[in-house]
């Protein structure tokens, strides 16, 4: 037996390859920045949803918080709302005022996000909430949180501002809470 040669195979191409041409570059680009804008408005909606939820949660878990303190210490506190912030208080019977708690790490005076608002209910009822507190009235609390363990039962709205979507904090007479997500009916 002799060796066979083998032929080797050779392939041509007869058009040379250099690139993408511009118009397939265009189309490319074109769909990525399609796929971006719809990511950046997904995640806008996502992240506006969450801060409301957020800033619910915290409510609720600070009104407990607080119903625990006073039952622990035997003290009253309270808490006010304003369009776009609450602080908690505390009673001093030695001078019977409110005091609003603004060095306390817990129960420190909180501004909602940017585009929030709040609306508040007691006895349903809808509050009108003032901007900022006014140095010349007499500081009181909407929401009486007591040493018995009861807490003025309200309904609070997180809401952005120009969207009937919101979260809705129910607060019971004996302070517990529920949150639940609804539609505001205008």
């Amino acid at each position: 037996m002799s060796p066979k040669k083998v032929m080797p195979i050779r392939t041509t191409f007869n058009r040379r390859t250099n690139g993408f041409t511009l118009l397939e570059l265009l189309v490319v680009l074109l769909i990525v920045g399609i796929l971006v804008s719809l990511l950046t408005l997904s995640v806008g909606l996502v992240g506006a949803d969450g801060a409301q939820r957020r800033e619910a949660e915290r409510i609720e878990a600070l009104v407990q918080l607080a119903g625990e303190e006073t039952m622990l210490h035997g003290i009253e506190m309270g808490l006010r709302f304003y369009r776009r912030a609450y602080e908690f208080s505390i009673y001093k019977d030695a001078t019977e005022e409110w005091i609003p708690l603004a060095g306390d790490e817990l129960f420190r005076r909180r501004d909602i996000p940017q585009g929030l608002e709040l609306d508040l209910e007691l006895e349903d009822r809808k509050v009108i909430l003032e901007f900022e507190a006014d140095d010349n009235k007499h500081y009181r609390p909407q929401v009486f949180i007591m040493s018995s363990g009861n807490v003025t039962p309200f309904q609070l709205r997180f809401r952005e501002a120009f969207s009937s979507d919101s979260y809705q904090v129910l607060i019971n007479a004996d302070g517990s809470g529920e949150i639940k997500r609804d539609e505001l009916q205008n």
